[in-house]
């Protein structure tokens, strides 16, 4: 499986590339490449400002140019066109609790199953941007964009989606199932994150 981490938006609600900011004694993108990096063949970051990843070495590919700025979707686009595996686990740069046990347990649900993607949910809501998906639905995907379809739902229900919940996660994954996909987006989401990784429970 290869791994795409979508770190291509402009984080306006942050203020700055929460990508990059530090959480404990790592930044977030290199928290996420070191969590997935072992269970991946091949890990992609999809960015409009690969200046601003120098540091980071791994592939760094951008939206294609017609597509630029037109959302998550563009930045799965082309990093389902650039992978080199027919399944793959994309990873919003903003999940920083995002597990590999649970990326893999999804992957392995797509392999041979018949589905386009498997997609996580947490109490009644869909998370599009931490979850496994096949490479040959690109094509869908570029014809959503043509047509001025942007939004992840958009293709989701053109698609053969297996949702997934957390009680149909082996037990070992229940515990992590909450965190795995919480969003943070501004800078009081950012201080909740240090305090999780302080010990304090802030979700």
């Amino acid at each position: 499986m290869d791994t795409i981490i979508l770190a291509g938006g402009k984080s306006r609600r942050m203020g700055q590339n929460k990508a990059l900011l530090p959480l404990g004694n790592e930044r977030v993108i290199d928290r996420l490449i070191n969590e997935f990096s072992p269970i991946s063949r091949k890990m992609l970051l999809v960015t409009n400002h690969p200046s601003e990843f120098q540091s980071i070495h791994i592939n760094k590919v951008t939206d294609e140019p017609e597509f630029k700025g037109h959302g998550p979707l563009a930045g799965l686009e082309i990093g389902l066109k650039s992978s080199t595996s027919q399944e793959c686990l994309i990873i919003a740069c903003d999940m920083p609790f995002a597990s590999r046990q649970v990326g893999k347990w999804l992957v392995d649900g797509l392999i041979n199953s018949g589905y386009d993607a498997v997609i996580p949910m947490f109490e009644g809501r869909i998370h599009p941007l931490f979850g496994a998906y096949q490479k040959g639905i690109q094509s869908i995907i570029r014809t959503c964009l043509l047509d001025q379809k942007r939004r992840m739902t958009d293709l989701i229900n053109q698609l053969n989606v297996k949702l997934v919940e957390q009680n149909d996660a082996p037990d070992y994954l229940q515990k992590v199932w909450e965190k795995c996909f919480w969003n943070m987006n501004t800078m009081d989401d950012y201080q909740k994150a240090l305090k999780h990784l302080g010990g304090q429970n802030e979700f």
